[in-house]
C-alpha cells in the first residue's frame, strides 16, 4: 500500500500566504463571485464519485473520498491545497463516503455506507489500522470527531425504524456505545460543541434538531429545524448558534442553541446540502447541490453575500483554518442504470473558495 503521504509540520507564514495567492496563479478555472473579494476556482476531474473531504494541517493536504465506480476503484485522494492536484492516493477495498479526521492522532475515519462499516486509516502511512461494524445494514452517513477526547461519532440513518449514533473510542479502535434511544426521525447530519459536551444531530424526516449530552450519550431535547428536508448542520460554539441546511425548502436556518428558537431562515440555492462555518471570518458556506453554487452567508448580518458557481453538484465543504479557504467537492451527473454517464467536465472536481 502506498503512503498517503507527505510533509508533516507547521507551514511557515510564506506558505500560508501562498495558499491564498495561489488562487490567482494556478492554471484552473476561475469564476468571479457576486462580491469582488470572494471567488471560486475549480480543478479538473480528480476521480469518480467524489463525496466528503477534510483538511489536514498535519500533512498539509485535503483528503477526499472517491467512491469509484460500481466496478471498484474506491480511494482516498491526497490533494495539494494550493494546486488542487492529486499528490497521492490510498486505494480502498470498499467505497468510502463520509469522512472525519483526528489530526492530532493522525487517524482518518471513513464511513462505508453500503457495507455499514467504518475504516480507520493512518494518514502518515496510508494503511488501514482497523475496521469497525455494529449490527447489520447500518446506513452510515456523517462522521464527527472530538479530537481532544479522542472520540468519534457516526450517524446510522434509518427511515422506518429508529436511527443510531455510534460512539467510537479512538484510542482502542472500538465501538464503545451505540445511541438508539430517542433516535427517531431519520438521523443524518452531526455537529459537535465539544467544550459543552454536546452533540447536535439533524432528523431528516421529522425536520428537527436533536441535542445529545456526551459522554452520557442521551438525548436532552428536540426542537424544530425551521425548514424542510433538514439534512446537515454546523455549530457556532462561541455564539451558541446552529446552522442547518434544508434541502426541500432551499434554506439555511439559524437557531439559538441555548433555546432552540429560530433566529432567521436564509434563502440559499436549490438543494442546500453541505454546510460549514468559519469562526474566524464569520462566514457560513452552503453547498447547493442542484444549483451548482455555494452560498456564502455573512454570519453577522445573516445575509447571502456571494453565490459563486463551482462544479456540477456541490456536495461537502471543509475549511482550512490556516488560510481561511473553503474546499468543496462536486459530484458528476449520473447516467441511467446500465448506461454510461454523460460527459460532465465540471463533475467529480474540487473547488476552492477564497473569502
Amino acid at each position: 500500500m502506498s503512503s498517503i503521504l507527505t510533509r508533516p509540520g507547521t507551514l511557515p507564514r510564506r506558505s500560508l500566504l501562498g495558499l491564498a495567492t495561489g488562487l490567482a496563479l494556478e492554471p484552473a478555472t476561475r469564476l468571479q463571485a457576486q462580491t469582488a473579494n470572494i471567488e471560486a476556482r475549480t480543478s479538473p476531474k480528480l476521480a469518480p464519485s467524489l463525496y466528503e473531504l477534510v483538511v489536514s494541517a498535519t500533512i498539509d493536504r485535503v483528503l477526499v473520498a472517491s467512491a469509484g465506480t460500481r466496478e471498484g476503484g474506491a480511494a482516498i485522494l491526497a490533494v495539494d491545497p494550493r494546486s488542487l492536484a492529486v499528490t497521492n492516493r490510498m486505494d480502498l477495498p470498499e467505497a468510502g463516503f463520509g469522512l472525519g479526521l483526528n489530526d492530532r492522532s493522525g487517524r482518518l475515519y471513513i464511513g462505508h455506507t453500503r457495507s455499514g462499516a467504518v475504516s480507520v486509516l493512518d494518514i502518515h502511512t496510508g494503511k488501514i489500522v482497523a475496521r469497525l461494524a455494529e449490527g447489520e445494514g447500518a446506513h452510515l452517513r456523517e462522521v464527527a470527531v472530538d479530537e481532544a477526547n479522542n472520540r468519534v461519532f457516526v450517524s446510522a440513518f434509518a427511515r422506518d425504524k429508529p436511527s443510531a449514533i455510534w460512539v467510537i473510542d479512538g484510542a482502542a479502535h472500538r465501538i464503545a456505545h451505540v445511541i438508539t434511544e430517542g433516535m427517531e426521525g431519520g438521523i443524518t447530519g452531526l455537529a459537535l460543541d465539544a467544550g459543552r459536551g454536546l452533540l447536535y444531530a439533524t432528523a431528516l424526516t421529522s425536520n428537527e434538531i436533536l441535542e445529545i449530552k456526551i459522554p452520557a450519550n442521551r438525548v436532552l431535547r428536540r426542537f424544530p429545524s425551521g425548514g424542510e428536508g433538514t439534512v446537515n448542520l454546523a455549530c457556532d460554539a462561541a455564539g451558541r448558534r446552529i446552522f442547518a441546511t434544508n434541502q426541500r425548502s432551499n434554506t439555511l436556518t439559524v437557531l439559538d442553541a441555548a433555546t432552540g428558537a429560530l433566529i432567521r431562515s436564509v434563502p440559499v440555492g436549490e438543494g442546500a446540502l453541505g454546510v460549514a462555518f468559519n469562526p474566524d471570518n464569520q462566514h457560513i458556506y452552503v453547498a447547493n447541490r442542484r444549483a451548482g453554487t455555494v452560498s456564502v452567508v455573512d454570519g453577522r448580518r445573516l445575509e447571502v453575500i456571494a453565490s459563486p458557481e463551482v462544479g456540477t453538484h456541490p456536495n461537502t465543504i471543509a475549511i482550512d483554518r490556516r488560510s481561511g479557504l473553503a474546499y468543496v467537492t462536486n459530484k458528476a451527473r449520473q447516467g441511467r442504470r446500465g448506461e454510461a454517464p454523460p460527459e460532465d467536465p465540471k463533475g467529480d472536481t474540487l473547488s476552492v473558495i477564497q473569502g
